[in-house]
């Protein structure tokens, strides 16, 4: 019975947790409506940013009536960026699991601090990459976009989770 009680109130704080994180971001959002919220607009630059690396004549389109950032290449629209795509989605799964399943506050403030910069950095890379299979592998887009980069993303934020669980949390020091 004890056994029950603490899984049934880490899955609380979890849903509770994600539920608050996302209707506060998802009303933030939307006072920016029709245009992108400022992440979405980070995320783009920092994306237009390693992708000039390699390619020249990469910038961001107008924003002016849509939610989305458009990755231009010579002026021709190669991708669009939508709020979705800014990992911050995902960074609250990452962050209800890791609070919800609690462990000391330093632990778990350093923790969440690694964590989420990771996903954000692999984020950057997603949204780069799909700029190219979209510039040169257009067919391969919707493949490598719903499934492929979204299942790497989720499967960091698991090995983060089981780092977190099997590592870090159970030395409480």
């Amino acid at each position: 019975m004890k056994d029950q009680k603490a899984i049934l109130f880490f899955l609380l704080k979890f849903v509770a947790l994600y539920v608050v994180l996302n209707t506060v971001y998802g009303l933030w959002v939307s006072s920016y409506a029709p245009l992108p919220d400022p992440i979405t607009e980070i995320v783009t630059r920092q994306s237009v940013a390693c992708i000039s690396l390699t390619e020249k004549n990469v910038t961001i389109g107008s924003m002016t009536t849509s939610p989305n950032v458009p990755i231009l290449k010579d002026g021709r629209v190669v991708v669009n960026v939508y709020e979705g795509c800014n990992s911050f989605n995902v960074m609250f799964v990452f962050l209800s699991f890791v609070i919800a399943y609690t462990g000391t506050l330093k632990k778990t403030v350093w923790f969440c601090a690694v964590g989420l910069t990771l996903i954000y950095i692999f984020n950057l890379f997603r949204v780069s990459l799909l700029y190219f299979i979209a510039e040169y592998y257009p067919n391969n887009l919707y493949f490598f976009h719903k499934y492929l980069f979204t299942g790497l993303l989720y499967g960091l934020v698991f090995m983060l989770w089981y780092f977190w669980v099997r590592k870090v949390w159970p030395t409480k020091a």
